[in-house]
């Protein structure tokens, strides 16, 4: 049976061993999976003041520049929309391979120091596989999430160890993982979601420095998110529901 303080006291002796290289990993981690923001800022005098801008230049230039601004507006149109296929393939391709890789690194540093190139190993191990069934978990949860909001949240605390079982198992089914992480958070579902209010504090507390403050705070719940696993990883094995070997797959080499 787990608790929170032990997971915490489980988590807190991993950091005091490796913080800074698990704060490098989360870092990396954050840099390349992190939300992408377009933000315009359009004030009302600059905005008016362009048009004038415009024509004071075509008016001192003695060219129709007017003329140009239907394919300057589809060029700028293009470009928006290759950098927004951009980041949706970024995000699909490559952001969940990564994200699989720190659950990866985190499972390995919890009983010895892991390697940073173990963020990238998915590339190498299961690729293919792993990029399929995260689509389909984020996928599922979007597809929850429109019906209402608490069913999205229910199913996001359901499959919450797909990723975890990916890492451990690259080559793992997707209905077979969705299926193992049901069993890991059946009634534990309400647990999981105090352990992660347990950390509000903390990420208030490292919002107050423009939010830089919750990078120095994100080892430890990524910690203690691998502490969790290992407890939900126990039971399912305890209940006879899956094998050591099935959860581990094939052997890989890092």
């Amino acid at each position: 049976m787990w608790t929170r303080k032990l997971l915490k006291t489980n988590a807190k002796h991993v950091l005091s061993r490796s913080y800074w290289q698990v704060f490098l990993a989360c870092l990396i981690t954050s840099l390349l999976c992190g939300t992408i923001e377009l933000r315009y800022n359009v004030g009302s005098n600059s905005a008016s003041s362009l048009p004038q801008e415009a024509a004071q230049l075509a008016s001192n230039q003695g060219f129709p520049y007017s003329l140009l601004l239907p394919y300057l507006f589809t060029l700028g149109t293009l470009a928006i929309l290759l950098f927004l296929f951009a980041a949706l393939c970024w995000t699909i391709l490559v952001s969940p391979a990564i994200q699989v890789g720190l659950n990866r690194y985190l499972l390995f540093n919890r009983t010895a120091p892991a390697r940073l190139g173990m963020l990238f190993s998915s590339f190498t191990y299961g690729y293919w596989n792993t990029v399929w069934v995260m689509f389909l978990l984020n996928l599922k949860i979007v597809l929850w999430s429109l019906l209402l909001i608490v069913p999205g949240i229910v199913k996001s605390y359901q499959y919450r160890f797909v990723g975890w079982l990916l890492a451990e198992n690259p080559g793992m089914d997707a209905s077979r993982a969705f299926e193992i992480s049901t069993m890991m958070t059946d009634g534990e579902k309400w647990n999981i979601f105090v352990l992660d209010l347990s950390f509000l504090g903390w990420n208030l507390l490292g919002s107050l420095l423009l939010g830089i403050g919750v990078l120095f705070v994100q080892p430890y719940t990524s910690t203690t998110n691998a502490e969790l696993y290992a407890a939900m990883r126990a039971k399912v094995i305890a209940s006879g529901y899956v094998t050591e070997a099935e959860l581990q797959g094939a052997p890989i080499d890092f």
